[in-house]
């Protein structure tokens, strides 16, 4: 198991008058090299969850388990490093954690950092570039001066650059038009389907949870109130009336061609794969 919330709980400002406990007794166990949707409401603890998992936030209570790594409240963690290395993660406003004079150089700080030459680092910036789609043309830029989107895409080629086991994204297609949007999810299922890179996602993009995610956990109020297997999930209306999460479009496009006589599998879920069951019934 990669991953294990034994009984945490997180608490800010704790020992305040106006402290807040955001997570709750989390019990949760993720797998290892899938892709998991963290997902609800808004101040439901998604992201809290997630900070604790290369330990920019630790248990006020319980513990973790991650990988090797085992994060138990109130001890002092002397493996924030390595830990940090084999765990990556990318922020939703991803500007922030871009710094460098240039779009290589911030890409190849991580790999320098944890000890790799200067020519080491810069390959794997240069590999990791290619593989979020940002062209050589852009290297000497100002990581500054690019689109949101690309941004986006340059910030997770810092985290690939160091190699990490685990890539945590914070609500990465928010504000993305759809086009880029279809690829940044490509890409996390290409990072996990051929290099496999266990994958976390924070979201409240329910169509692109419903297209890519193989398991989703459902936070609210600071608990776990759902975890199991997507299809499970958002082709049950009422668990998504008890959680208060939308239907996917194709979820509700399906029931509809159902209703009409046809009969299609929940396996498709997107329009593609939808597209190439209707057309086998209808050749029929």
């Amino acid at each position: 198991m990669a991953i294990s919330f034994k009984s945490l709980s997180y608490i800010y400002d704790k020992d305040m008058p106006y402290a807040h406990k955001a997570l709750d007794d989390i019990n949760l166990e993720l797998k290892e090299g899938i892709i998991t949707a963290i997902i609800g409401e808004t101040g439901s603890g998604k992201s809290t969850l997630v900070e604790h998992l290369n330990a920019l936030l630790l248990p006020s209570e319980g513990s973790l388990e991650i990988l090797d790594y085992n994060l138990v409240a109130n001890q002092k963690i002397r493996f924030l490093k390595p830990l940090r290395k084999d765990v990556g993660l990318v922020f939703q406003f991803s500007e922030y954690q871009l710094f460098e004079e240039t779009v290589l150089k911030d890409v190849a700080f991580g790999p320098l950092n944890f000890g790799y030459s200067a020519k080491e680092a810069e390959e794997r910036a240069k590999e990791a570039l290619k593989l979020v789609g940002i062209s050589e043309n852009a290297y000497q830029s100002s990581p500054l001066e690019l689109s949101g989107g690309q941004k986006r895409r340059v910030a997770i080629a810092g985290i690939i650059a160091c190699d990490p086991k685990i890539i945590v994204l914070d609500e990465p297609t928010a504000g993305l038009d759809p086009k880029g949007a279809k690829e940044m999810t490509d890409l996390f299922v290409s990072l996990n389907r051929k290099m496999n890179k266990t994958i976390i996602i924070v979201s409240h993009d329910n169509e692109m949870v419903y297209n890519v995610c193989d398991e989703t956990v459902v936070l609210s109020h600071g608990k776990i109130v759902y975890v199991g297997d997507t299809l499970d999930l958002f082709n049950d209306p009422k668990k998504l009336k008890e959680f208060d999460l939308l239907e996917p479009q194709i979820v509700t496009f399906r029931n509809r061609l159902t209703e009409k006589g046809f009969r299609l599998s929940r396996k498709a879920r997107t329009l593609d794969l939808l597209s190439e069951e209707i057309a086998g019934q209808v050749r029929k």
